[in-house]
């Protein structure tokens, strides 16, 4: 499989499946302090980031953890093989899967979309209202300067009149795809404890927290967690965290600028 190659603003090279996504991800993920939000990130603790995409999240982990072992996570093929090149390149412990986690093992049919992988989702009515999320965000006028920034660096606020670009940008293939559960994965990898459990699935959180037993819950130390279904699963998955001795703060992502009912929770231990 033929990798395409983008240049961060810091100077480095990664592997990605399309270059302009990759300013809008990386620019979220390097803007926000998880540690003003309460989570701490020991140098040298074990992280799990499912829905990893290409690995950025993890380039991240790496440049503040250098010790840290990694586990990462991605369903879909092209964002999975640049991930694996990623996790070369950056080095240090880094452990790739192919899979989704979910609530049991089996396999779930994804809305692939191939222009803007991160996307990608098992739900499709999810996948339809962050895709109208960035449809707003490049036609709209909600954006932040930052955004807004970002995005006009892409190139794509440039090609809104190319009615051929647009549906590319927003066409979706079926891609099936192997689902375990991070009960299994922890049991099959000899994970002790998780210092910090990132889900980020475009709408299959829900999936990713029934794979946790009792028994794992008391062994994950801190989550990063995108809501992707709007406000009622937030305070959903806000109820379940306190019940399980977690302390949260709520963030809004910056897809809300576009209307999309997106949210990061931060939830650390009392």
């Amino acid at each position: 499989m033929s990798l395409a190659t983008t240049t961060l603003p810091d100077g480095r090279d990664v592997h990605c499946v399309n270059a302009y996504e990759v300013g809008f991800g990386w620019h979220e993920i390097v803007s926000d302090d998880l540690t003003q939000h309460g989570l701490s990130l020991p140098g040298d603790g074990t992280y799990v980031d499912v829905g990893a995409n290409i690995g950025l999240f993890c380039l991240r982990l790496r440049d503040l953890c250098p010790d840290a072992r990694i586990l990462a996570f991605e369903p879909m093929p092209a964002a999975f093989a640049a991930l694996r090149a990623n996790a070369t390149a950056m080095g240090g412990p880094v452990e790739v899967f192919q899979m989704a986690l979910g609530a049991e093992p089996g396999r779930l049919v994804f809305d692939h979309y191939p222009a803007i992988s991160a996307l990608s989702t098992g739900d499709p009515a999810v996948g339809k209202t962050l895709a109208g999320g960035l449809r707003d965000l490049l036609f709209g006028e909600g954006a932040s300067a930052e955004i807004r920034a970002i995005i006009d660096r892409t190139g794509a606020h440039d090609r809104l009149d190319d009615a051929a670009f647009i549906e590319r940008l927003f066409r979706t293939e079926a891609v099936t795809a192997e689902v375990d559960t991070l009960d299994n994965v922890v049991a099959r990898h000899a994970v002790a404890e998780i210092d910090l459990l990132k889900i980020d699935t475009e709408g299959q959180e829900r999936a990713v927290l029934d794979g946790i037993g009792s028994g794992l819950w008391p062994k994950i130390r801190q989550l990063l967690v995108e809501v992707h279904r709007g406000p009622e699963e937030l305070e959903s998955f806000l109820a379940e965290l306190e019940g399980h001795g977690y302390r949260s703060v709520v963030e809004s992502h910056p897809m809300a600028q576009g209307g999309a009912p997106v949210f990061h929770i931060y939830a650390h231990r009392s």
